[in-house]
């Protein structure tokens, strides 16, 4: 039965900005359906025999450029279409990490749209209507996007859990070389933008902190210069430079293993919208499911887990630098309880199947 199934994953952008999308990926195909997936250009690498990667160049798709974006875009629809109306008899369910191909909704056929809606923007209401189906990461992205977008049912909800089959998690030498002299570990991995992730509070807060305490920053693959240039000043202002670290971008499934090795991790959003108040991170399970420690935003929801999970998930004012340190020096001063609370979580809220079976029952198998 399974082996009939055809799900289709078409998206412009690569793989590799969308783990979530990943994630689904992986586990569709070890239940042993028939995955194809056609893209611009991806670096992202599937090892399992039923999942085809279809590509357009070999090269990333262009950025900057207005012109050779445009020519890409342009190409990519030419060379999707062409591979889809040879081939939209044999799928039965597209589903799309982003709703990057224009009038597929319009041409889908037979075909069932499953739309992985993973920011709470306005703007996309309206690609949520035309979608069959409906997957959010969080229960109040459900709620809100349900009445705001006039939805006609629920929208099923599968959290931002990382997925890589076997992968088997192992210590980033690089940023295990850090901790000599017994540097404890604080590491934001995400995207550098000063404004919506209030980076600037978070390296103030090492002021507060022991001179053992060092952050590490990963940047996700999305790197705007003139932030990442304004957070480099900010720690040179502060006389911070031999305590923050830059290291390059990680890409799925490899930047678990920094997750792993970090002591605590980071997840901050500024309240500037109704998707960071109502965030779904990534980086919740990406650092507790691999026995790190994180500090959320002290939003609802994340308030609520901290309870539940305490020193395995904690919250902080994202504004005030002094809270900040203060909530880490109450992790590190909480190891046992903290780990008796991470196993707690990851048997809890941690696993993946759990959540991705009820869409397989309801949608795919239904």
């Amino acid at each position: 039965m399974k082996e009939k199934v055809k799900i289709l994953f078409p998206l412009m952008r690569d793989f590799k900005t969308i783990p979530p999308t990943i994630a689904i990926i992986n586990y569709l195909a070890v239940l042993g359906y028939k995955i194809e997936i056609f893209t611009y250009h991806t670096e992202v690498r599937f090892k399992q025999k039923n999942v085809k990667v279809i590509t357009c160049s070999k090269n990333q798709y262009p950025v900057g450029s207005i012109l050779k974006r445009l020519i890409a875009k342009l190409f990519f629809h030419f060379k999707f279409y062409s591979y889809f109306f040879k081939n939209n008899s044999r799928l039965k369910f597209i589903w799309l990490g982003a709703w990057d191909v224009f009038g597929l909704n319009i041409f889908k056929g037979n075909s069932k749209i499953i739309y992985h809606y993973h920011e709470l923007e306005e703007s996309k209401y309206k690609n949520c209507r035309k979608a069959d189906y409906l997957v959010v990461p969080e229960e109040n992205r459900g709620w809100i996007t349900y009445f705001q977008a006039n939805l006609k049912r629920l929208p099923f909800i599968l959290p931002n859990i990382p997925y890589y089959d076997d992968y088997q998690v192992v210590i980033d030498t690089e940023v295990q070389e850090l901790k000599k002299d017994n540097q404890v570990i604080i590491m934001y991995s995400g995207l550098l933008d000063i404004k919506k992730r209030n980076l600037k509070e978070l390296v103030s807060s090492l002021n507060f902190l022991p001179q053992k305490f060092v952050l590490v920053v990963i940047p996700s693959f999305n790197v705007n210069s003139t932030d990442e240039e304004e957070l480099k000043n900010h720690i040179e202002q502060l006389n911070l430079k031999e305590r923050v670290y830059f290291l390059k971008s990680r890409v799925p499934p490899q930047h678990l293993n920094s997750m792993s090795t970090a002591d605590i991790g980071v997840g901050f959003y500024s309240p500037t919208s109704l998707n960071n108040v109502y965030a779904a991170p990534n980086r919740l399970y990406e650092f507790v499911n691999n026995e790190t420690p994180v500090i959320l935003p002290n939003f609802p929801s994340f308030k609520s887990l901290s309870k539940e999970y305490p020193f395995a998930v904690n919250v902080a004012d994202p504004s005030s630098p002094k809270d900040i340190s203060d909530v880490i020096m109450s992790i590190s001063k909480n190891n046992d309880f903290m780990e008796l609370s991470i196993c707690k979580f990851k048997k809890e809220q941690g696993n993946y199947q759990y959540f991705a079976n009820q869409i397989v029952e309801k949608i795919i198998e239904s």
